[in-house]
């Protein structure tokens, strides 16, 4: 091609015919910018393909934690909401002594002992700069906030933690046989089985009651009782309040996530 356009020119430029040489030079000019613009257009079509593929897996990767993080989200609120209930019901108890089930009470205090944690699976695309991959603004804006919302709820369950090894624990050591409440908590307690990452397999452990009959009546009239068990119920209701509206920002995100892979 360019041997053609050579001879085209020298042939012009031999003959004379200076007027047609510019003509056809400026004709060869505009056919290589033409080259070039559709060359760039090419090349920007490829990346913007190739970005969209990458967009489209970051987004079915981003779909398969936001959905195991929405489980477990659920199970920790489902936790805490038994956490509180039990803790009301001990609290009825000591306001009304008829309500007391002895074979009950070292369950409700074992349910109120654990301290369940949300631990999500996190997509670094802040930290990798890589949010740019997403194209949705809204989205892209949610999942710019993922990470100061998952650190509210995190503030809540140190708060409980701390609540909990403090306050909580301490008092029940002192005041009920915590072999009953151990053995209480093995024995197939909902609020355990959820934490275990193989629920239902591994190692089982049994013991038999303490043979130290705890003095129910001094638990339940003890001053401290109410408000250390009125205090459970207060931090896992704090901490559910957070945890669903972490949940509501969650169904959000698939939302969004679902709309893009639907329309590809």
């Amino acid at each position: 091609m360019a041997r053609i356009f050579n001879s085209i020119r020298q042939r012009l430029l031999t003959q004379n015919r200076f007027t047609r040489y510019l003509i056809y030079a400026g004709g060869e000019i505009v056919l290589v910018v033409i080259g070039i613009l559709i060359a760039l257009q090419l090349n920007l079509l490829k990346e913007e393909r190739n970005l969209r593929q990458q967009e489209l897996e970051t987004l079915t990767q981003l779909r398969e934690e936001f959905q195991d993080n929405l489980q477990q989200l659920d199970e920790k609120i489902t936790m805490r909401r038994s956490m509180m209930q039990s803790a009301v019901r001990l609290v009825a108890m000591h306001d009304d002594s008829t309500l007391i089930v002895p074979d009950s009470v070292e369950f409700l205090i074992a349910r109120t002992t654990v301290s369940p944690t949300f631990d999500p699976i996190t997509n670094d695309l802040i930290g990798s700069g890589r949010l740019y991959l997403i194209s949705n603004p809204e989205l892209r804006r949610k999942l710019s906030r993922w990470t100061s919302e998952v650190a509210q709820i995190t503030e809540e369950e140190q708060a409980w933690i701390t609540i909990n090894r403090q306050g909580w624990s301490p008092f029940l050591r002192s005041h009920y046989p915590m072999r009953n409440i151990h053995a209480a908590k093995w024995s197939g307690l909902d609020v355990v089985n959820t934490l275990l990452l193989d629920k239902g397999e591994g190692e089982q452990w049994t013991t038999a009651r303490s043979r130290r009959e705890p003095d129910l009546h001094a638990l339940f009239t003890h001053p401290q009782f109410e408000d250390l068990a009125s205090q459970v119920a207060s931090a896992c209701m704090f901490a559910n309040r957070q945890s669903e509206a972490l949940r509501k920002s969650i169904v959000e995100i698939l939302e969004l996530i679902d709309i893009e892979l639907k329309d590809n």
